[in-house]
């Protein structure tokens, strides 16, 4: 297997983050589960699609929320940076001009106290936790997730993102 790129680590991160809150019991298959969901991410739409269980070599009637997770993740991995990206473009020229500062500085001033003068990065809106959760949610329906699973999940992942 090749090196996950750093976006495939944002959604296992993700990922991993919402499962040991909606179905803990699979931390231990998480990894392995990952490296196959990454494989060909795309196989799981098709396998849902098409009605059937997952093929992880476990038992054929029990269906993991770890590849829904990530694939549910990497939807809303795209959203957030979306929404990251355009912040940047509004605030970009701002934040550039701090860190030009700041690099200028950095010989004259205490380093500590100029990072103490820089902004947080904004956090995301509770109308953006809400597209988030919205767009979990309809990601889940359309992989077949059950209802109560997908919710808990939706939940899961807008509470991982309001946490980090």
């Amino acid at each position: 297997m090749s090196s996950p790129t750093v976006e495939d680590q944002l959604v296992a991160e993700l990922a991993r983050s919402a499962v040991s809150k909606a179905a803990p019991e699979e931390l231990p298959l998480f990894r392995a589960t990952s490296e196959v969901y990454f494989e060909d991410p795309d196989a799981l739409a098709a396998q849902r699609s098409k009605d059937e269980m997952l093929g992880f070599g476990i038992d054929a009637g029990l269906v993991l929320l770890t590849p829904v997770a990530l694939a549910v993740s990497r939807e809303v991995l795209s959203f957030v940076i979306e929404q990251v990206r355009a912040q940047a473009r509004e605030h970009g020229k701002d934040a550039i001009d701090r860190l030009v500062a700041r690099m200028l500085r950095r010989g004259t001033e205490d380093e500590a106290s100029a990072a103490a003068s820089e902004p947080d990065p904004p956090d995301l809106t509770e109308e953006q936790l809400a597209e988030v959760r919205a767009l979990a949610l309809e990601k889940a329906r359309q992989l077949k997730l059950a209802p109560d699973k997908a919710e808990l999940l939706a939940d899961s992942l807008v509470g991982s993102l309001v946490a980090a």
